[in-house]
């Protein structure tokens, strides 16, 4: 039990580590791509599931949902921290952008699910000195 009690703060810890330094980072993809939302679904391996996101990215009616317009840009499956992270954009500004500023979404969101997975398998308390420095640079 105590075990259980240790993962479940660690994890608690992980993912507020995350919603701090990241919500930086989607606000960055904002300011690159300002007509869409982005949002990060985070899975942990004990089935808890958390959203972040930034301003334009619709949020769900119950917290127990997925976002209502989430389009997946980038996903990682059975990371060290989280059974799933999840980068997601607004569908419908989605739908209108260029297959270039796609490439460029992508490779944020995948820059921006790896440094989650980062954070979310160093040792406890070493995320503590851990600072996000903004997509894409």
């Amino acid at each position: 039990m105590t075990n259980q009690i240790k993962s479940a703060a660690s994890e608690h810890d992980v993912v507020s580590l995350a919603r701090d330094s990241f919500i930086g980072e989607l606000k960055t993809l904002n300011r690159q791509h300002p007509g869409t939302g982005f949002g990060v679904a985070l899975r942990t391996h004990a089935g808890n599931r958390y959203l972040l996101a930034n301003a334009r990215m619709p949020l769900p009616a119950h917290k127990s949902d997925d976002f209502p317009t989430g389009r997946r840009v980038a996903c990682l499956e059975n990371g060290e921290g989280f059974s799933s992270i999840e980068v997601l954009a607004d569908s419908f500004a989605y739908e209108s952008i260029s297959p270039q500023t796609e490439a460029v979404i992508l490779g944020n969101a995948l820059d921006l699910i790896a440094r989650i997975d980062t954070l979310a398998s160093l040792p406890d308390g070493a995320g503590n000195q851990f600072a996000a420095t903004g997509t894409g640079g």
